[in-house]
């Protein structure tokens, strides 16, 4: 007698069943005599092998695949990004979700695209990238055989950001921010951090020859020398500390904290610009004093430190005849 479904277990395969602490199928030989083939302990395995033994390259919806590219996935990514993609994996399900990962084509990602092209060209850049990201893993978890998105070419047109950020602009920033906002866009000027990396300094980062850091986007060590400014920041900074966080706010908290003050600056004339300008600011004066910005922000190529955060105009000398 075949074991029972649980209650729990009615999203399973019809042949498919729980027993203990395995996933089984029921199959029949060549007589038509029934019996059971194991397929592994858990539910995951279980899937992927019932599809080889069907002979399907595909086994349930888009939507159930993204549910599991959250859960093993996304907890790899640092926080920000986390926040960000779970918004944009809720877009891609419901546009997606009902698919099987083997019946998505490139037409079906190119007519997103020019969809979110109306609204948001740059999200839609960044959404189908995901969605390509979650067809490698169905690849990996052997769900589908290869990747429909694969090789991809087309995407909705960029613009690089050419937003500078003023000495004025940042005064007029840091004398509406309270006081660890304040001290946030000034260390974020000085070393030329990432926000959250800003944001996750400790006390016991703060070591004799600098602030050690492991930046949360790349995962490289990096030992912030110490100067007299950003000393002197710090030792403001510890001095409000409450716990061994010199920062003791969530992103989210940052990020309405960030609006309101972007709100007040608007009030008073200004323009609203974003924390990772100061990256760029960095980068630029630092390359303006004859430093090597590419070493500086740790990219790994000139490229990408052109195109991103060196936004001046380039100088050009007329020829003299």
């Amino acid at each position: 007698m075949p074991p029972r479904k649980r209650k729990t277990d009615q999203h399973l395969p019809r042949g498919v069943y729980r027993h203990g602490r395995q996933y089984r199928m029921r199959i029949y030989d060549a007589a038509g005599k029934p019996g059971w083939h194991k397929l592994g302990p858990d539910l995951d395995t279980a899937l992927a092998a019932y599809a080889r033994i069907l002979g399907k390259q595909h086994l349930g919806t888009l939507a159930t695949l993204i549910t599991r590219y959250r859960r093993d996935e996304l907890p790899k990514k640092a926080t920000r990004t986390q926040r960000t993609q779970a918004q944009q994996l809720d877009r891609l399900a419901r546009v997606f979700g009902h698919m099987r990962p083997g019946d998505i084509r490139q037409a079906d990602a190119i007519a997103y695209l020019e969809e979110r092209a109306k609204t948001a060209p740059v999200s839609g850049n960044r959404e189908i990238a995901l969605l390509r990201h979650v067809l490698t893993k169905c690849v990996h978890w052997d769900v589908i055989e290869r990747n429909p998105l694969l090789g991809m070419q087309y995407r909705n047109k960029e613009k690089a950001r050419d937003r500078i950020v003023s000495d004025q602009e940042m005064r007029q920033a840091m004398k509406f921010a309270p006081r660890r906002v304040r001290y946030a866009i000034w260390i974020g000027y000085l070393t030329g951090l990432r926000r959250e990396d800003v944001l996750g300094i400790s006390r016991f980062q703060c070591k004799q020859d600098g602030i050690h850091v492991t930046e949360g986007k790349t995962g490289k060590r990096v030992i912030i020398e110490w100067s007299p400014e950003l000393r002197r920041v710090v030792k403001r900074l510890k001095g409000i500390a409450i716990d061994a966080r010199l920062f003791p706010i969530s992103d989210s908290g940052f990020d309405s904290a960030w609006q309101r003050l972007m709100r007040q600056v608007e009030e008073a004339g200004g323009d609203r610009w974003q924390f990772k300008d100061l990256r760029a600011r960095h980068a630029q004066d630092f390359e303006d004093f004859g430093g090597d910005a590419t070493r500086q922000l740790g990219h790994s190529s000139r490229a990408v430190t052109m195109r991103h955060y060196l936004r001046k105009p380039r100088r050009v000398v007329p020829l003299k005849r």
